[in-house]
């Protein structure tokens, strides 16, 4: 099984509100990512089911999820960081063989690409797994579960990504389409009906 962890507990502190909830394209930030994942769940991939779990702060994130059919797990130390989402998400995903993490901030990560890079990760023998656009990494990522417990340590706002840069050599890349790697980060200040997209590739995820 592949489950697919969507971290949506940010406070959006950079982009001036709950950029979660910030309507693109008639629905809130975080349905776009759900959406495609809950799409992805109705097929195997490298004959591996689809779980997907949704690890949030915000009550109607998770009420909607709730009624979507995902998972949820509520996030009581969002203020942590980053690390307490992805605990959250691997403890929820015990027993899978792959953890797949995606944040709520990419409106335009498409499912036929995730398909082909959850394929290809779990096809090339390597125990994690990132896209990469122009050399810029981003999310998501992969983690075969032999990683879970280095997940389960994580603290502050440290995420996975700090586990691959152990380990450089367990790591496959996946070329992606830059603007589907981009995240919405902060609210513009002319036309708030197109919202800026921030690079945030070196944080660390």
């Amino acid at each position: 099984m592949i489950c697919c962890v969507l971290l949506a507990s940010g406070f959006g502190r950079r982009f001036g509100s709950n950029k979660l909830l910030y309507e693109v394209d008639g629905k809130p930030l975080y349905l776009h990512a759900l959406d495609m994942l809950l799409q992805l769940s109705q097929q195997q991939i490298a004959g591996q089911e689809i779980r997907v779990i949704v690890v949030s702060q915000y009550a109607e994130i998770e009420e909607q999820a709730g009624k979507m059919g995902a998972q949820v797990v509520h996030n009581p130390d969002a203020i942590e960081g980053i690390a307490a989402s992805v605990r959250y998400g691997a403890q929820a995903a015990a027993g899978a063989e792959w953890m797949a993490f995606f944040t709520a901030d990419q409106p335009h990560l498409r499912a036929d690409t995730v398909t082909r890079f959850l394929y290809a990760a779990i096809r090339s023998g390597k125990p994690m797994a990132s896209v990469v656009s122009s050399g810029k990494p981003g999310n998501p990522t992969v983690f075969h579960c032999s990683r879970r417990e280095e997940l389960l340590q994580l603290t502050g706002d440290v995420g996975g990504r700090s586990i691959m840069k152990r380990y450089p050599e367990q790591v496959f890349w996946f070329e992606i389409p830059e603007e589907e790697r981009w995240d919405m980060d902060e609210l513009p200040l002319a036309d708030v009906n197109e919202p800026r997209m921030v690079d945030k590739s070196a944080d660390v995820r």
